[in-house]
Formats: C-alpha cells, structure tokens, sequence
C-alpha cells in the first residue's frame, strides 16, 4: 500500500483542492505526502517557500518538499513517483497551468501513460466529502485483460480504506455488454473476481448497470455519497478499460463527483 503520497502543485486553488484528500488518505494509511512543485521564472526560494505554506493543510502529516525547478512537470512527477517508497499520485485536473493542467493537456495524460503507479484524480466535479473511509469503492470491469488488471489495487485499497467493494458492468437494454466480452463470459469472470474479493476478508457485490453509455452509468451510481472512489485501468481498447486518452475513462474523471484512482498496468 502507499507510503508517500505525491502531490503535485502549481499555485492554483484547483491544484490545491487535493490537499484535504492527500490528509486523509495519508492519515488512513500511516503514510507521508511529498509536495512537488516547478517553475519557470520562479526562484528556488519562491516556490520552497509556496510548498512550505501549503504544508501547513497538512497537520501533523510528515511531508517532504520537492522543488524542481525550470522542468516539464509530467516528467518530474513520474520521476518523484517512481522513486518514492511505494509512491503513489494524488492529483487535481482543470487547473490552468503547471502541474493542475486539465486531463486534456498534457500533463495529466502524460503522467498516466509514464506511471506504473496508482493516479488519484479529482476531476472539476469532484464534491468535498467526508472522507475515503467507510463507503464503496467501485470497480469498473468489462471483460479486458487491461480492466482485470485493476482487481489486485482496488482489493489493496478497500482493504486498507476499510471500504465495500462493487464490481460494475454496463449493458444495453437488451443484455448486450459494453464491453469487450459476451455476457456469459463476462458474469463468469466477474464471479472469478468475487471469488478474490472475499477471499481478501473483503464484502464485494456485483451490480449491473443499463445504459449505451458507460461512462454516464458509472458516474451516474457512482454520485451516491456512500461511494468513495471510483477505480479503473487504463489501456483496454473497448469499454470502461479504455485508455485514459479515450472517451470513456475521460468522461468518468470528468463528470465524476468522486475521486478516481486510475492504474496503468505493466506493459
């Protein structure tokens, strides 16, 4: 599970909207957050003191600071993350410059094509919540070998977060799946996936979403305030495992009113 938590910041409220989210994700899990910041035309001293103003959101959190000075911030992310014992990325989409550049930029979608660790988004309508503790994480799955592959992080992180696990898929009115597999197929995976969850001590549920749009369904169950997070992989082809460049996953952090974690899984 994560041990530091990088966030990524660039002096915009929007960036600085994940902070309350990185504290209570770091206080569930005894871990430490990493502020990373960059800047051109900003002295080291400038942006040391900015990150050193923001740790104080933080409490009693341990926080380490990282100036990284006159970079492309995608490449500075992934490097701090994949660096960082058991690092993971807490970060916000829509901001206007820098680090909390929109999804559609490039710096979000160039640290998910880069990181192999798991990526927190909190998307513009994303709403204050209690907390990550204590609700559902859902899971979206249509049958890829890339949305599988989110099943060993969404176990880790329902078992630490103490959360209830809900496996969605999503079928039009007549049965046909969205997706890359049969319906038969598809139920018989996503009991196989039961069959780890609750082998992990964890209560798990199979919900089946109707709808010709995935997105809109996922987000649309998802906008119940019992539910925590949203998680999902990226680079299926079809369906709600679609890359994070792709319509789907992009709608989800877009209109979600929750955190999503998104995994790239290993090439």
């Amino acid at each position: 599970m994560l041990k530091t938590i990088v966030v990524p910041l660039d002096g915009s409220e929007l960036s600085e909207s994940v902070l309350p989210v990185a504290r209570d994700l770091a206080h569930r899990l005894g871990a430490g957050v990493a502020l990373l910041t960059t800047g051109w035309g900003s002295t080291a001293d400038e942006l040391q003191a900015y990150l050193s103003g923001r740790a104080e959101v933080l409490g009693e959190i341990p926080v380490a600071i990282d100036v990284v000075a006159d970079r492309f911030p995608a490449p500075a992310i992934v490097e701090a993350v994949d660096v960082a014992p058991d690092g993971g990325v807490v970060m916000a989409t829509h901001g206007r410059s820098g680090f909390g550049k929109a999804l559609l930029g490039s710096v979000a979608e160039d640290v998910l094509k880069d990181a192999h660790r798991p990526v927190l988004l909190l998307g513009p309508k994303a709403e204050p919540r209690p907390g990550l503790g204590d609700g559902e994480l859902v899971m979206c799955f249509d049958g890829s070998h890339t949305s599988i592959s989110i099943v060993p992080t969404a176990i880790e992180w329902a078992a630490a977060l103490g959360l209830t696990i809900v496996v969605i898929t999503v079928a039009h009115g007549d049965g046909t799946v969205l997706g890359s597999t049969e319906r038969i197929g598809l139920d018989q995976e996503v009991e196989g996936i039961i069959g780890r969850v609750r082998s992990a001590g964890i209560e798990v549920r199979h919900e089946r979403l109707e709808g010709n749009d995935a997105a809109k369904a996922v987000v649309g169950y998802a906008s119940a305030p019992n539910v925590a997070l949203i998680a999902l992989a990226t680079h299926g082809r079809t369906g709600m495992a679609r890359t994070a460049l792709g319509s789907v996953a992009m709608k989800i952090v877009h209109t979600a009113v929750c955190p999503v974690l998104v995994v790239r899984p290993a090439d």
